[in-house]
């Protein structure tokens, strides 16, 4: 997480663990939901072994995987169920994390074939993003727009020849393979890791967006 600004005039980097988390899920499992926007395949991919991670547990695919019904999970209505869950992710902030709870994820009850894959996946999933948090590469990424946000959000009386209006607004990360950035709400943006480490790119898209909202 980065903070840039001050309490009045904030903007937060963050790259929420729950959206970690459920991409890990949607490739390992081989889900292609659809939602708006459409989000790329992981970057780097699920299948990623650092030399500092811990060794892989990922079980091989069964031929079945079944609920407590004896059915087995479908592959479609499991996709449309993690596009809702995406969306209800992307809403809940920082209290996103309360749906992983292992070992039953109580969160997910009500979208049975979803909360297999979850139950399925999770251990992995979380030595994963655990490896991404050893990465400086990463950490550089979270980072790197600091400096250039704190100088905006500094000069924004200058800019705009008045104080600007209060804002605070989340900048939710993903690593996907792709650069690109989309306004969810106009205080929540998503940008994905490959945008931030174009620094020139990513301070001009959200240099936009700030102006507008201050």
């Amino acid at each position: 997480m980065f903070i840039a600004g001050t309490e009045r005039w904030k903007v937060v980097l963050v790259e929420p663990e729950a959206l970690r988390i459920a991409l890990y899920v949607r490739d390992a499992a081989g889900l292609t939901p659809h939602t708006d926007p459409e989000i790329p395949p992981l970057d780097p991919s699920w299948q990623w072994q650092p030399v500092w991670s811990r060794r892989p547990v990922e079980p091989a695919e069964p031929r079945g995987l079944r609920l407590l019904t004896r059915r087995e999970v479908d592959p479609a209505v499991a996709a449309h169920q993690w596009a809702r869950w995406w969306e209800h992710l992307l809403d809940a902030g920082s209290a996103a994390i309360d749906d992983l709870r292992p070992p039953h994820f109580p969160a997910l009850l009500h979208v049975p074939d979803l909360r297999a894959l979850v139950e399925r996946h999770y251990h992995q999933a979380c030595i994963w993003s655990d490896s991404l948090g050893g990465d400086p590469r990463i950490r550089h990424a979270h980072a790197a727009p600091g400096p250039g946000l704190n100088a905006l959000i500094a000069e924004l009386p200058t800019l705009l020849g008045r104080p600007p209006h209060d804002f605070s607004i989340r900048v939710s990360v993903i690593g996907v393979q792709s650069k690109q950035a989309w306004v969810l709400r106009p205080d929540h943006f998503l940008l994905t890791r490959r945008l931030t480490f174009d620094l020139e790119n990513s301070l001009d898209w959200l240099r936009r967006r700030i102006l507008a909202v201050a």
